[in-house]
């Protein structure tokens, strides 16, 4: 595995199953202190506030602008873009604030869910992909782009042993569909990065198509290192 030499990549597949079944695990997914991370009490309130403070200020404002239309005075108008001023770069930064919050919590408690691992192919079986179900998976530019010449699509279903980053190693099945002309360099022993659920590893892995070259080689050295 030295060598880095991957499998070729899949057509990118339909991740939502997979995606769902993370969102479930990660309500009960306990934090960097083994706990569950809720938010606290102070949290929630700051975050309330990203509603309430927009609604207060548009209240003022039409208290503000009413007050002027009557008066005409430039001092109400000034308050008025103070007010809208101030309440946009407060809104601003605690929105930036929340967000870097919950990546902070979401990245703790997905370290306890989603694991990755090297995947070496041991058996392999290729049929080719159903005419109605290619033009079903085919749509838009993709399907203008794919002519009946192309070679069409090829499913495989591959028995893997999975060297995982962290934890012991297991056998699973899992099933991908490539290109025909890609599907042709898969062979035993071809390996390359897959990903899984740590609480459910052989029923959950699937080969994984959004890593970077950088994030592969990190896999790669992790598995090395397990």
């Amino acid at each position: 595995m030295d060598s880095l030499g991957t499998w070729p990549r899949p057509v990118p597949a339909d991740d939502r199953d997979f995606d769902v079944q993370v969102m479930r695990r990660l309500r009960t997914a306990p934090g960097d202190d083994g706990a569950p991370d809720r938010p606290s009490l102070g949290e929630r309130l700051g975050t309330s506030l990203l509603l309430v403070v927009p609604v207060l200020t548009a209240l003022a404002v039409v208290l503000l602008w009413q007050q002027w239309s009557r008066s005409g005075s430039v001092l109400l108008l000034a308050l008025v873009a103070v007010l809208l001023v101030a309440t946009a770069l407060w809104w601003t930064a605690r929105m930036k604030r929340a967000f870097r919050t919950a990546q902070g919590r979401l990245g703790s408690r997905l370290a306890h869910v989603v694991d990755h691992g090297v995947g070496v192919v041991r058996e392999i079986a290729l049929e080719p992909v159903a005419e109605e179900e290619h033009r079903r998976a085919n749509t838009g530019a993709e399907a203008a782009e794919d002519s009946p010449g192309a070679g069409g699509r090829v499913r495989a279903r591959l028995r893997l042993s999975v060297n995982p980053v962290r934890g012991s190693g297991f056998s699973t099945d899992v099933e991908a569909v490539y290109d025909a002309d890609a599907a042709l360099l898969l062979e035993v022993g071809s390996h390359g990065p897959v990903r899984f659920l740590r609480d459910d590893p052989e029923g959950t892995t699937v080969i994984d198509t959004r890593l970077t070259e950088e994030q592969v080689q990190q896999v790669y050295r992790g598995a090395a290192l397990n």
